[in-house]
């Protein structure tokens, strides 16, 4: 059995680190490519991978994670999507106001797990407050917001306020891209500050990046091929806040409908995604959404990991990973099984909406 909690700090497994949404689904369902009746296997994470696959015509979606919380999360938005209308919805989870969200868990609570309920009722403040903002990640970016409006306030409203490609263009060259500006972002994101504060070892652990200097050069590359209206991720940095326009797919109401007819289709463990492969999914899966889990882990861990893949593929299986600041080789046997696919690969990194990913995608051959 492999102990990844060994890999990283083990609080981080304690804690509701993602609550809002970790990718982007668009460039997810391009690397996946799901058929009617394929079987896949994902991350859990904030909720929002597992709940986009509902939106597909997959047959059957196992969700994984290591942290039992970021199952009681995806948990709790399933049954807010089963057993609320989506205007109680939106307003439980935090995109709306209301003064009601515990009275609303409390109607919820017959359609949770005991477990999911005790730990919720401890932390009744995260559901008064909405969910969707309570994970580490979103509270760190809506206290650096607050941060980082101190000093460019009104530029920031500009930023967001373009519809018009080449005019965000011009305006990033001549108004946005400047030495303090850079400088803001390194002080905030310095490798000690973010130890302290995430305690995150995708971020921290195997990388001699500057977290800092590393999601700037990566912002601005997406704003030279994006609008920021449609960044989530860019939003909750700069705003402390998500606009309409950078929904998630499972926040809307064409999603939110999809989504609660084929509940039935999920399932949801807590534990090691690669002892799970490797015990109890041989030849199984058609595609393979493992968000961001290699930057948690040294190069002989990620290894297991693609051999558990392997195992667990069936024939020309899709698989999605990601990178955030780590940077992991495939060794030359795996990389005669697994596939990849480059130039897709760079056009998801360019597209991506929560924009600090590196992507290797391709198929698996058996």
């Amino acid at each position: 059995m492999f102990n990844l909690q060994k890999i990283g700090q083990m609080d981080f497994y304690n804690y509701l680190n993602y609550s809002l949404g970790n990718e982007d689904w668009g460039v997810e369902e391009q690397a996946l490519r799901v058929n009617p009746g394929d079987a896949v296997v994902c991350v859990t994470a904030s909720g929002d991978r597992p709940l986009h696959l509902l939106m597909t015509e997959c047959a059957e979606i196992v969700s994984i994670d290591m942290n039992s919380i970021q199952n009681y999360l995806l948990e709790l938005k399933i049954a807010a999507i089963t057993h609320l209308d989506f205007d109680q919805y939106t307003a439980f989870l935090g995109l709306n106001s209301t003064t009601h969200r515990y009275t609303i868990f409390q109607y919820l609570i017959p359609h949770l797990s005991p477990a999911t309920v005790q730990h919720w009722d401890k932390n009744k403040k995260m559901i008064e407050r909405g969910i969707l903002f309570q994970g580490r990640i979103e509270r760190l970016t809506h206290f650096s917001s607050k941060i980082i409006k101190l000093f460019r306030h009104k530029k920031i409203n500009t930023l967001f306020e373009y519809t018009d490609l080449s005019s965000q263009r011009e305006y990033i060259a001549n108004e946005w891209d400047t030495l303090a500006w850079r400088k803001i972002f390194e002080v905030l994101l310095n490798p000690t500050f973010s130890k302290l504060m995430l305690k995150d070892p995708g971020l921290n652990s195997y990388t001699d990046m500057h977290p800092g200097k590393y999601i700037y050069q990566k912002m601005l590359a997406y704003l030279q091929n994006n609008l920021a209206s449609k960044s989530a991720l860019l939003q909750l940095m700069l705003l402390g806040k998500i606009l309409p326009s950078a929904y998630f797919p499972y926040l809307t109401f064409e999603g939110y409908t999809k989504i609660r007819k084929n509940t039935e289709r999920l399932t949801y463990k807590t534990g090691n995604m690669i002892d799970y492969l490797n015990l109890h999914a041989i030849n199984k899966f058609d595609c393979f959404s493992m968000s961001d889990i290699a930057s948690y882990m040294p190069q002989d861990i990620f290894d297991k990991l693609l051999l558990s893949m392997y195992k667990a593929a069936k024939p020309k299986a899709r698989f999605c990973l990601r990178e955030f600041t780590s940077k992991r080789n495939m060794s030359e046997a795996m990389k005669n099984s697994f596939v990849r696919n480059e130039i897709l690969e760079h056009k998801l990194e360019h597209e991506e909406s929560n924009f600090v990913y590196r992507f290797m995608v391709g198929e698996i051959q058996k």
